[in-house]
């Protein structure tokens, strides 16, 4: 079978998807079209916009994960390093290389930026930490003067760092102290998407592509795609795509084919939560997260645990948004997994199962 571009494959996917239901075609849109606000500022974040766009990310997910220029260049948008409250003057970060290199880069039109912070965390409910930090800050002498950033123009690309000046943000609330906000006449700065959810032209193709091919697998997929030709096409080139994209993870192909979304109900789509049949129309119900029947993109490793992997096998780091880290699922499924992985779950359950054997064998 011919190896198809990714963009050929794209297009037959949408003329296939065109006319089967708005849901339906705006759910396969938003896979790439849209992200959340994650971490970022209200004052600077994009508004749903492409995975691919500028995004931000703190020094102490840098730190956590052990990413290096290098590999923080890999972020081909352009992303920027935000040193939180005091981030920038701890002592302990000294003699890290990436840390002093990116001290340098405060408020640079580099791929590889940074600013400096100042804002509630988890665990400073009353910003006594943000608070502290800020006047710490302003206590000492430093090689450049605060400013709050902003867009160079009104109506600015998405994407590089170029666009944007300045070097800090600062929300503080809390108590009797005066609030310290640096962007109260900067409304709608929209900068920055969450890195979390970043991911680069090729890793947005892979998405795309293994995401609709696990939808090719509903039990009733004739009812969108009556003709079987065009069925058999499109599957078998998507199959020897995936079968040609390779993660340090593994191979695509085999994470499709051994998903429990599949491998559960022998290669019909299932929720491997609910353990439940999902129907083609059931991708219909508009997105809601107080519907708990509707569809939606599902992590195994969840976004909040803030994992970034540099993929030695591609030559870029990747994020939670990565091809073999997502599936679909019922929002109701996505609230009973919380943050578990699949395979923690299923134990989780296998013991609470077990639990409750033991307890209703006793009470009969």
């Amino acid at each position: 079978m011919t190896l198809k571009h990714p963009d050929t494959i794209k297009r037959e996917i949408n003329r296939l998807l065109s006319g089967v239901g708005h849901e339906i075609s705006e759910k396969f849109k938003n896979i790439n079209g849209k992200t959340s606000q994650g971490n970022v500022p209200e004052e600077l974040f994009q508004k749903r916009t492409s995975r691919r766009n500028r995004a931000l990310i703190s020094w102490k997910i840098v730190k956590q994960n052990k990413l290096d220029i290098k590999q923080l260049d890999t972020f081909e948008n352009g992303i920027c390093v935000e040193f939180v409250n005091n981030d920038y003057l701890n002592k302990s970060f000294s003699n890290d290389a990436t840390f002093i290199e990116l001290k340098k880069r405060i408020g640079s039109d580099q791929n590889v930026s940074s600013i400096i912070s100042f804002r509630v965390e988890d665990g400073d409910s009353g910003a006594n930490i943000a608070r502290s930090s800020y006047e710490n800050f302003q206590k000492k002498v430093h090689p450049f003067k605060l400013m709050p950033i902003k867009r160079k123009n009104t109506s600015i690309p998405g994407k590089d760092n170029s666009h944007w000046e300045g070097n800090y943000f600062a929300l503080i609330k809390g108590g009797t102290h005066e609030t310290i906000d640096s962007h109260e006449n900067l409304n709608d700065q929209m900068l920055f998407n969450p890195a979390i959810e970043y991911a680069n032209e090729q890793v947005c193709n892979d998405l795309d592509i293994t995401l609709f091919y696990f939808y090719l697998h509903c039990h009733d997929i004739r009812n969108i795609i009556s003709n079987k030709k065009d069925l058999n096409s499109i599957k078998s080139d998507c199959e020897t795509y995936l079968k040609g994209r390779n993660y340090d993870e593994g191979n695509l192909y085999d994470y499709c084919k051994k998903h429990p979304c599949l491998s559960f109900s022998e290669g019909n789509l299932v929720d491997p939560i609910e353990v439940d049949t999902l129907n083609v129309q059931d991708f219909n119900t508009p997105w809601s997260f107080n519907d708990q029947k509707c569809i939606g993109i599902c992590h195994n490793e969840a976004a909040n645990k803030n994992i970034f992997r540099f993929d030695s096998k591609n030559g870029f780091v990747v994020s939670a948004a990565r091809p073999t880290n997502l599936f679909w699922s019922k929002q109701s499924s996505n609230m009973i997994q919380q943050s578990f992985t699949l395979d923690e779950f299923f134990k989780l359950e296998e013991e609470r199962v077990e639990r409750r054997r033991l307890i209703l064998e006793k009470i009969k």
